[in-house]
């Protein structure tokens, strides 16, 4: 099949920001080739779901998003319930949905893909009216994204500072959870719903975590002292987080959450202020997306 790609350029992701590099890759990549492709740049939030859906009416059969997972998401929505397909040249500071989907970090190696695309469907979340393709969340995740934002410099480091200093000023909050048939009242430090593992920069909060089984993975972190966080920190990037006693995880389709009060919500990443009641749920095979060659579905594995 012959693909008709718009590219949909974030000039101020990420660290480098260098977007005509990468658009120069693009060129001498995708022109050889012979491809047809189109590139517009986003200059304000949310410019990247009015490119999507734009590019959705005209006919566009790859989306292919240069940015971080914030540009993803915006772009992602745009493309939801559609056809076509959204593909990613990783250009963000974290990048967890890349590395989810084994995207070649390297642009060069990821532009190649579209050469020759693997596209398959996946899961979406939903938060109220937030759409989310990696992990969703409140309480500590959802405070430090929200000062992340605020912070103004990109990188692993900044975050890991910013994460160190919310840490001990964030007070977790009680609040009610529905699922199952079930209501659980906990006063936790985290709460993340995740379709797929990672936040981004290798931290993955939930390792059970599948974006094609028609679930989202309710995952729990309790309240625990700095010595314990300390020593277990490792765990949140080798994957062993749910090794530690004070987390637990639920898979479900859908869930409620009802806080004492309004507060931060975050969607990839991306912070929002949201109502005290958060109803939850999976959209199964909403998203067509392009996977990198090293990509294996254990959902596909497990019903071969």
């Amino acid at each position: 099949m012959s693909h008709k790609i718009k590219f949909i350029v974030n000039p101020k992701s990420g660290i480098n920001r260098n977007p005509h590099r990468i658009v120069s890759w693009i060129d001498s990549i995708l022109k050889p080739n012979g491809l047809s492709y189109q590139i517009s740049y986003t200059g304000k939030p949310g410019d990247g779901t009015i490119l999507a859906r734009e590019a959705v009416k005209d006919g566009y059969t790859i989306v292919t998003v240069v940015g971080g997972d914030g540009t993803i998401n915006e772009v992602g929505r745009g493309l939801c319930h559609s056809d076509v397909a959204m593909g990613v040249i990783p250009a963000g500071s974290g990048n967890g949905f890349a590395r989810n989907f084994k995207i070649p970090l390297k642009q060069v190696e990821a532009i190649k893909l579209l050469l020759n695309p693997t596209i398959i469907p996946i899961d979406v979340g939903k938060i109220n009216e937030h759409y989310f393709f990696n992990v969703a969340g409140f309480g500590l995740d959802a405070n430090i994204a929200e000062n992340f934002e605020q912070f103004g410099i990109r990188g692993p480091l900044p975050y890991f500072l910013v994460g160190i200093r919310a840490f001990f000023k964030y007070q977790p909050q009680s609040i009610l959870i529905k699922f199952d048939k079930k209501e659980v009242e906990i006063r936790p430090l985290v709460v993340t719903i995740a379709n797929a593992p990672e936040y981004g920069n290798g931290a993955i909060i939930s390792p059970s975590a599948q974006p094609d089984d028609g679930f989202l993975d309710l995952a729990i972190l309790d309240k625990i002292p700095l010595r314990q966080a300390v020593l277990n920190l490792y765990r949140l990037f080798n994957g062993t987080i749910n090794q530690v006693s004070a987390f637990h995880s639920h898979r479900v389709t859908s869930l409620e959450i009802i806080r004492p009060s309004p507060g931060p919500i975050q969607t990839d990443g991306n912070p929002h202020p949201e109502s005290a009641h958060l109803k939850i749920e999976v959209i199964p095979k909403s998203l067509n997306i392009l996977v990198g060659p090293d990509y294996r579905s254990r959902t596909e594995s497990v019903n071969n």
